[in-house]
């Protein structure tokens, strides 16, 4: 598990979970982005858009 936070929000990946449909890369794209470092960044929306982003994640490998 890997966790990326900051003041208002701490969002947990779990690499193994990941079934890889990109929902989260196409709904939040600022937040969850490939190609920048760290690729999740919870500093780029607010912590609701986040949430709403995760909550629609079919593996369950993003939460909150």
């Amino acid at each position: 598990m890997k966790n990326y936070q900051n003041k208002d929000i701490i969002v947990h990946w779990f690499p193994e979970l990941c079934s890889h449909p990109g929902t989260c890369l196409k709904t939040l794209p600022k937040v969850f982005n490939l190609n920048q470092r760290p690729w999740v960044n919870v500093n780029a929306a607010e912590p609701e858009a986040i949430i709403k982003t995760i909550d629609q994640c079919p593996s369950g490998a993003l939460r909150y």
